[in-house]
């Protein structure tokens, strides 16, 4: 039992790893995020820098000590912007019902989503409201980076940087910018 349960979990992580990198992707499709993100693997065809960065940043994540903690910081924040993204779903039916939907859903889905979500999120909050207050602080650390990087736009020796180290990284990893 034990082996099929280490089956499980690495190729539960592997499709996490895998499907979290196209966040990355799709973040630097919108100008998000550095652009070498946007980049496709010549022979592959594989957002090969996006798979990289989050492998390092889940070895960054293996740098911690308490494994308890981390996981409270990181379940909450999944969770809380999950569910905020889940609130769109309603709320956009509300505000814009004139918009296509390319995926139809009955909103009662939605609604037992959302309060799951809250529940989810709330008791945390209660039962350990000093890791929930850690996992809100990594969330804000995106609130100035957003502003100076995407709403003010970058700082013209940043964008030198960026446009340096992407052209570096393109050759080093044989990647292109995907076609239109």
């Amino acid at each position: 039992m034990p082996f099929f349960v280490a089956c499980s979990t690495f190729g539960a992580v592997n499709g996490v790893l895998l499907t979290s990198s196209r966040l990355f992707y799709a973040g630097a499709m919108e100008g998000q995020m550095p652009e070498i993100l946007t980049m496709i693997q010549v022979k592959r065809m594989t957002p090969t820098p996006a798979v990289l960065f989050m492998a390092f940043l889940s070895l960054i994540y293996l740098g911690s000590s308490n494994i308890n903690a981390l996981i409270s910081y990181v379940g909450f924040a999944t969770w809380l912007s999950i569910g905020l993204a889940v609130v769109c779903v309603p709320w956009l039916r509300w505000k814009h019902p004139e918009l296509p939907r390319p995926i139809k859903v009955n909103l009662v889905w939605p609604i037992m989503y959302i309060i799951a979500t809250i529940i989810i999120t709330i008791v945390p909050m209660i039962a350990a409201p000093i890791e929930t207050g850690i996992g809100v602080a990594i969330i804000m650390t995106g609130v100035p980076v957003y502003f100076i990087f995407i709403y003010l736009r970058k700082p013209k020796w940043i964008r030198d940087i960026l446009g340096d180290m992407t052209l570096n990284l393109q050759k080093t990893m044989m990647v292109v910018r995907p076609q239109s």
